[in-house]
């Protein structure tokens, strides 16, 4: 099980943010805009509206495909507690990435494909939340947030009488990964707020 887990780890450490915008532009994503390690930062390393969107979109899928594959093989060899360890991995690897000084992005489209790989109605009723957030209140991060509260949310609202007993582990990622979230965007909150404060 330890070598799934370091293996789940190494695979959500994959910088594909960095990566792809070193290889396409030259540049280092981490000195572009908020200097974030994932799929909205890195877009902005592009030039001209369809390449951000293009760039978004692979990063994105990329960054799920992290989550995805860890948890849905071990899933599929072992069962849904170490799926639930694997895809927290992967999650982990991609906001720790030891690639990058362990710093990463900020672990939404990890989440996402792990979540699929473990139940495809929370993730997609997760989604839906994220994209009415998003263009409602005109910031990603919110939509982010959202996400996190709407995976617990589903989770447990699905399947309620198996909510905390055969889906426990589920539901403890859902729970964990939405308090995750609110962390990793703390410093989107802390902007936010400030300029509120300020105007």
């Amino acid at each position: 099980m330890l070598v799934y887990l370091l293996c789940s780890f190494l695979l959500g450490a994959v910088p594909f943010a960095w990566l792809v915008v070193r290889v396409a532009t030259g540049q280092d994503v981490r000195r572009v805009g908020s200097g974030n390690v994932g799929a909205t930062n890195a877009s902005r390393a592009f030039t001209g509206r369809q390449r951000q969107v293009a760039a978004f979109l692979l990063i994105y899928l990329l960054d799920a495909g992290k989550g995805f594959l860890p948890a849905w093989y071990v899933g599929r060899e072992v069962d849904l507690t170490a799926a639930v360890l694997a895809g927290a991995a992967a999650i982990l690897g991609h906001v720790f990435s030891p690639f990058l000084g362990f710093r990463g992005g900020k672990g939404v489209a990890t989440a996402t494909g792990a979540l699929l790989a473990l139940d495809w109605r929370v993730t997609a009723i997760a989604l839906g939340v994220f994209f009415v957030v998003r263009f409602t209140a005109g910031q990603v991060f919110f939509g982010s947030l959202a996400l996190g509260v709407a995976l617990a949310g589903a989770a447990i609202a699905l399947e309620p009488s198996e909510a905390f007993a055969s889906r426990l582990p589920l539901t403890i990622l859902c729970l964990c990964i939405a308090a995750f979230l609110f962390w990793t965007h703390r410093s989107n909150l802390q902007k936010f707020f400030a300029a509120r404060s300020g105007s």
